[in-house]
C-alpha cells in the first residue's frame, strides 16, 4: 500500500471513529511519537492503523457490483475491436485490402466468425484473437 493511501486510511479511520483533533494528536504522539500524520514513517503509519483497528475501526471493503464487472468485461472487447479495425486500415494502406470501408470490415468479421458476430467491437475474446491473428498472417504473407 502506498504512503498516500495509508495516510488516507488513517484520516478515514479518524473520521469513522469520530475522534476529535486533540484525541487524534494524542494517539499519534502515544503510538508513534509524532504530532502530525505527515511525519509518520512506514512503521508509524502501520502502528497507527493497527491501533485504530484496536479501537474498533473496521476498514470498508470496496464493493464491486455487477455494473462495475460488466464495464471491465466490455473494455477488452472494444480494445480488441479497435485493434482489428487498425489492422484492417493498415492492410488497406499497404494495398492488401482494396475496400477499407466499415461495411467491408463487417463482412470480413461476419465471414470469419461464421455469422456469429457482425462487427469487430462485438466479438468475444477468442473470436477477436482469431481475427487479429488472421489479419497479422495476411499481412506477413503479402510482404
Amino acid at each position: 500500500m502506498s504512503r498516500q493511501s495509508e495516510l488516507a486510511q488513517i484520516h478515514i479511520a479518524k473520521k469513522d471513529l469520530g475522534m476529535e483533533d486533540d484525541a487524534y494528536r494524542a494517539l499519534l504522539q502515544a503510538v508513534a511519537g509524532v504530532e502530525s500524520s505527515s511525519d509518520l514513517d512506514f512503521h508509524g503509519r502501520h502502528a497507527v492503523i493497527h491501533r485504530m483497528k484496536e479501537l474498533g475501526w473496521k476498514p470498508k471493503r470496496r464493493k464491486v457490483g455487477p455494473a462495475t464487472r460488466a464495464k471491465t468485461r466490455a473494455r477488452p472487447k472494444a480494445a480488441m475491436g479497435d485493434k482489428i479495425r487498425a489492422l484492417w486500415l493498415e492492410l488497406h494502406e499497404l494495398g492488401i485490402v482494396r475496400d477499407k470501408s466499415e461495411a467491408a470490415l463487417m463482412a470480413y468479421v461476419k465471414r470469419m466468425t461464421g455469422g456469429k458476430f457482425e462487427a469487430p467491437q462485438f466479438c468475444d475474446t477468442p473470436e477477436a484473437i482469431m481475427i487479429i491473428e488472421s489479419l497479422k498472417k495476411w499481412k506477413q504473407r503479402a510482404q
